[in-house]
């Protein structure tokens, strides 16, 4: 009898800690990304010397310490695919501006290691925005798997416009184009670079040159609006894990 209880016990056991295990997978692949938190995004070159140094720094010591840090809620690195811009991407999606004025958050960017890696970056960009259109935030990828970001200004008397066809038809025709993951919006909180932001998570950059891809992005409303769209710039990158 105390044989059939211990082997019943443990089975109970063994389902309580595989639903806890389900129940946790599950929770970290449904993370979301919220109205009002922040996409910080850096790009950055490296000298061609120090590249497998800056990116062991970046893998054995700077991603860990960052994810440490409250308030940092998931980090995505990536490769430009392209001719134009920085060779590596960095987006890290915040709670709120606060998380990097702490001392945590700074002393994960000045460990030693980190001071050693500095005087190889070049031409280093770093910005924020706050999200206005939030979505999935995935955390498992393929190695074909592409982030495309797209910056641009509008002039003032089109704003409005502008948001209404992001929100109301660009948004939702491509969500619906096969290999479209999520979309993301977001604005600028600083005085340099375009103010508006979108983020693409696809499946590979194949996605974007099919023709059901051009139907959902060139639409008549969209061509109304080119005349008034400033600096516009697009990059896709391979996401790197």
């Amino acid at each position: 009898m105390k044989r059939m209880m211990t082997i019943g016990l443990t089975i109970c056991f063994g389902l309580t800690l595989l639903v806890c295990m389900a129940n946790s997978a599950h929770s970290s692949d449904t993370l979301m990304l919220k109205e009002g938190n922040i996409i910080r995004i850096i790009r950055v070159d490296v000298d061609p010397e120090m590249e497998e140094e800056f990116n062991r720094w970046y893998n054995s010591e700077h991603e860990r310490l960052l994810l440490k840090v409250p308030g940092v809620i998931w980090t995505y690195r990536g490769i430009n695919l392209g001719e134009k811009g920085q060779k590596y991407f960095y987006l890290y999606v915040h709670e709120s501006i606060d998380v990097q004025k702490s001392d945590q958050y700074r002393a994960a960017s000045r460990t030693d290691w980190a001071k050693e890696i500095r005087p190889s970056l070049k031409n280093f960009e770093g910005l924020n925005y706050e999200v206005i259109v939030p979505g999935r935030i995935f955390t498992h990828f393929k190695k074909s798997n592409i982030i495309r970001t797209v910056r641009v200004n509008v002039a003032p008397e089109k704003e409005k416009d502008f948001n209404s066809w992001y929100d109301t038809e660009h948004i939702p025709l491509l969500q619906k184009v096969p290999g479209v993951m999520v979309v993301w919006r977001a604005k600028n909180l600083g005085e340099k670079g375009q103010k508006y932001l979108t983020v693409y998570f696809q499946d590979n950059l194949e996605v974007q040159k099919r023709e059901d891809y051009k139907k959902a992005s060139q639409t008549d409303w969209l061509k109304s609006l080119l005349p008034f769209l400033k600096d516009l710039s697009g990059n896709n990158y391979e996401i790197q894990f």
